[in-house]
């Protein structure tokens, strides 16, 4: 949990929004130093502040208070970017691509429907189990209600707002305050969060002025450099491969379980997959064989042992998945493997 905490975290600039938020309510500053424009702000630090904010400022809009004091320097290099938009759903495919310099906190995926399109994310693990959950509530609140303000000012008098919200956070003591401002219904301890648009919301035209395509090739050279400073803890296909091999030793194979503990939808998971040149099928085959072979290489388990550890209901099925890989049975393919050992043990 603390290298999370630590190595998480959301641009600087929103030290900006808080110095604005307590100079308008008379609140001593949080905030404890400068930071320089290209610095992100640890996931522990930003928690500490809305914490803070939180014992001055008791009412549960906080968080969407805090999100409507955006302006462009609050966001930073993005929102520059942004600008050079021509319509939102360039500024939303921005927003995703950079989002480990803007808000990096979970691994946020978008699905996309034939009417609508969702981000979906899962709390971090020390969030489930109930830690700085307050602080996990407002810092969703802050990020949507900074979206909406950033990009409204961007495509006025055009209305970009979400259709539903469902987040995994307690819900607060009222929730009037958010549909008031999100102007759509808001859920409460839903199994993960998502927050759904209608696919007009990708539509909407950014008002013209904005646009100079030298800046933007600077900005975006700018960007991507910040963004390399920053890398993915983890790759997709390597999230995935976890997870399979996770759901192996589960007994549990079938793509809804994968793609709950992503934190996915199990079509968004195939989606992405195919993003990526395969299919769950696919995925789980590979790992099953890479396992298979080396299992089969410890005397000490029989072929039914094997097909149970790789979550094989029956022997027959490993038997028959195990041909089509590699030719032979696994019985043969283990006789074989051994000789061949034998043979450069003897020659070594």
């Amino acid at each position: 949990m603390n290298t999370l905490l630590n190595t998480r975290g959301v641009s600087s600039g929103l030290t900006n929004l808080v110095q604005k938020f307590c100079d308008l309510h008379s609140i001593p500053s949080p905030i404890t130093r400068l930071y320089d424009v290209d610095e992100r702000l640890p996931l522990v630090e930003w928690y500490r502040i809305l914490n803070y904010l939180s014992q001055y400022y008791k009412k549960d809009d906080l968080g969407i208070e805090l999100g409507k004091l955006c302006e462009p320097a609050d966001i930073g290099i993005v929102a520059y970017l942004a600008m050079n938009c021509e319509t939102s759903g360039q500024i939303i495919h921005l927003f995703q691509r950079y989002q480990r310099i803007l808000y990096h906190i979970s691994l946020v995926c978008i699905e996309n429907t034939d009417d609508a399109f969702s981000f979906i994310w899962k709390s971090p693990t020390f969030v489930q189990a109930g830690q700085f959950v307050k602080e996990a509530r407002l810092t969703n609140d802050v990020a949507f209600a900074m979206m909406m303000t950033f990009i409204n000012s961007l495509v006025s008098p055009q209305i970009f707002h979400a259709k539903k919200m469902e987040f995994s956070a307690p819900s607060p003591s009222t929730i009037s305050a958010h549909e008031r401002f999100f102007d759509c219904t808001v859920l409460f301890g839903c199994s993960i969060n998502t927050v759904t648009y209608s696919n007009e919301m990708l539509n909407l035209k950014v008002n013209k002025g904005y646009s100079d395509h030298v800046l933007k090739r600077i900005l975006e050279k700018n960007a991507n450099y910040l963004l390399s400073k920053y890398p993915e803890d983890i790759s997709f296909n390597e999230l995935v491969y976890r997870n399979i091999v996770a759901a192996i030793q589960k007994n549990r194979v079938d793509i809804q379980y994968v793609a709950n503990q992503m934190g996915i939808s199990p079509r968004l998971l195939q989606y992405r997959l195919k993003l990526h040149g395969s299919t769950f099928s696919d995925k789980l085959n590979k790992i099953r064989k890479t396992l298979a072979l080396q299992y089969l290489e410890d005397p000490s388990l029989n072929i039914n042992e094997i097909a149970s550890l790789l979550a094989y209901r029956e022997q027959t099925s490993f038997n028959r998945a195990f041909k089509s890989w590699m030719g032979m049975s696994p019985l043969q393919w283990r006789a074989e493997n051994q000789i061949q050992r034998n043979k450069v043990a003897f020659h070594s």
